[in-house]
């Protein structure tokens, strides 16, 4: 496994080895996260005897998208001359509700220059990015403000061989809060130390230490929705001492198909991907965005 060193497996095997010991564990059925669950049973109405469910049944049930599912069509980055940089842009990215409030979540982002038939029209960059987290729903106070947040272990990679490998693991604490048609949510993070790595061309040791640097410890996000169903979000991160960061706005446009999205986006800064974490560019690209309504969501 080129480009993983040994935590990083560790970290790998000890996620995977929770999620499966969760979805072994005797499970109580649920409702959504976007809908309440029902009432208790009629009076009248005799109670079903509890049955043992299978984990394909029990996958079937609290399985929902998590970060934006999306593709842009066209990307541009400022400095980019020809047309064969452009690039294709996509990320998938679902959740997975293992045990009452913990879920296993899986996203993926790839950047594919499908114009550059030269080079073979090659994926330029992929980063994966699994996570184990808790979330506590948002709940309503006398305010009227809602607030919930999440709390949990991410690995982020993008499996490539020295000395373009790129990896690191967080622990982070995202509170969140919904006010109307404003949800804002603040993320930070601590970085697990790695090894010093000795050779740059050895598998083992950290292959990009100043990463936070760039990155900083933590982003802010603003999601405004209008007009019902019109969208618009700001990412923010930065390091202040360092005085590096990066912005990113989002504009997602309701098209007549239900959960379908013209989407547009612009990102400038350091970090839209891991190889690029210490290099700032500004690219803009249009496409579309697949957002799960109430209605479809698991």
């Amino acid at each position: 496994m080129s480009g993983v060193n040994r935590s990083d497996i560790r970290l790998i095997w000890a996620i995977i080895a929770v999620s499966v010991f969760l979805l072994l564990t005797p499970l109580r059925a649920t409702g959504s996260e976007d809908e309440p669950s029902e009432g208790p049973p009629v009076a009248d109405e005799p109670k079903a005897e509890p049955a043992s469910s299978t984990i394909f049944e029990r996958l079937s049930k609290g399985f929902s998208l998590h970060k934006d599912n999306y593709i842009l069509l066209g990307t541009w980055q400022n400095e980019a001359t020809k047309t064969e940089d452009s690039e294709i842009k996509f990320q998938f990215s679902f959740k997975q509700e293992v045990w009452k409030g913990f879920y296993f979540a899986y996203t993926q982002k790839s950047f594919w220059r499908w114009l550059d038939g030269d080079d073979s029209r090659p994926f330029r960059e992929t980063n994966y990015n699994p996570e184990i987290f808790y979330r506590r729903l948002p709940r309503s106070d006398t305010t009227g403000l809602r607030w919930g947040g999440d709390i949990g272990v991410e690995h982020e990679s993008n499996g490539a061989r020295e000395p373009t490998s790129r990896s690191w693991n967080r622990l982070y604490v995202a509170p969140t809060v919904i006010y109307r048609n404003l949800e804002t949510r603040l993320k930070v993070w601590y970085r697990f130390e790695e090894e010093v790595k000795t050779d740059p061309a050895d598998t083992h040791g950290d292959e990009n230490p100043d990463i936070e640097d760039f990155y900083g410890y933590g982003e802010l996000s603003l999601t405004y929705t209008f007009l019902e169903r019109w969208q618009v979000s700001l990412l923010a991160r930065h390091n202040f001492p360092k005085d590096k960061g990066a912005l990113q706005v989002d504009l997602s446009v309701p098209t007549p198909v239900q959960d379908l999205y013209f989407f547009g986006q612009l990102f400038t800064g350091y970090g839209e991907s891991l190889i690029d974490y210490n290099e700032s560019f500004t690219r803009y690209g249009f496409g579309l965005l697949f957002r799960q309504s109430k209605k479809t969501s698991g």
